[in-house]
């Protein structure tokens, strides 16, 4: 679940005792961030995701969708229903900045930066979602506590439970100091309050257990990937940072679970 404080604009800094820094980048789902707020990200070499390996071809192909039809992608998810549905609806309403857009314009952005030759060159990409037996159960796991009765009961009153997370969502959002456009900046709060409802409420569905699995994994595995960048590939007299886009409502959780400490579980580098 979010912390109870309030979700920041600016990038978290986790000092890995082994070397190396990895750096937590919180960012919007499906919102276009300004020049501003791109600014943030600072200086990196190498770039991991929350994500499975397959995630770059899903956004080709919604590229590739929405040329040939924009806006197909939101309309698909709102039609669908349920709370993705309400956050895209509620981003959809606001005029100020760019919102419901795929593929998800940030994570898509750093990879294309990652992955170029301009600039600093191609550099190091990780995308660390496992994919093996013990993953396997955990999502088997997930499975079965989302149609537990408690939770088919409680989707009877989904619209008045997004209300009222909606508004605990309202009390932890303030607007990006960073963004001097004091409109695009309550812009971009709105847009924070729905995307930490949406999570929220998908978070709920979870024990605290799940919840803790599943972080603590990624955690080893961001320090697995922290380490293979660190193993010759960038200058040795610079302490390597590994750039990580997480949502901005789910950054607190993830950096609990690295502040544990967990294994480093070895990741290999992205091939392209």
């Amino acid at each position: 679940m979010a912390d109870s404080a309030h979700f920041t604009w600016a990038p978290v800094d986790w000092i890995d005792p082994s070397g190396g820094v990895i750096r937590l980048w919180p960012f919007l789902p499906n919102v276009v961030y300004s020049s501003t707020l791109r600014r943030t990200e600072g200086n990196w070499h190498g770039l991991a995701f929350l994500l499975p390996d397959d995630e770059s071809e899903i956004w080709d192909s919604q590229f590739e969708e929405e040329k040939s039809s924009p806006g197909i992608n939101r309309d698909a998810m709102i039609s669908s229903g349920g709370t993705l549905a309400r956050m895209m609806l509620g981003m959809s309403s606001i005029e100020t900045i760019q919102t419901c857009r795929f593929p998800d314009p940030e994570p898509r952005r750093l990879l294309q930066a990652a992955l170029s030759s301009s600039g600093k060159g191609p550099r190091p990409v990780f995308f660390i979602e496992p994919d093996d037996e013990e993953w396997t159960e955990w999502v088997e796991d997930c499975a079965d506590e989302m149609v537990r009765i408690k939770h088919l009961i409680r989707s009877i009153f989904s619209g008045r439970i997004w209300r009222k997370m909606l508004r605990e969502s309202i009390r932890k959002v303030s607007p990006p100091s960073q963004e001097r456009d004091n409109e695009k900046a309550s812009g971009y709060a709105q847009a924070s309050a729905f995307a930490a409802t949406w999570w929220a409420r998908s978070e709920s569905i979870l024990t605290p257990e799940l919840q803790v699995r599943r972080d603590e994994r990624l955690a080893s595995r961001l320090r697995g990937s922290l380490a293979t960048l660190s193993g010759g590939q960038v200058d040795d007299e610079e302490a390597p940072v590994l750039l990580v886009p997480v949502m901005q409502a789910w950054l607190p959780s993830i950096l609990k679970a690295l502040e544990k400490s967990p294994p480093p579980e070895h990741v290999g580098e992205e091939e392209e």
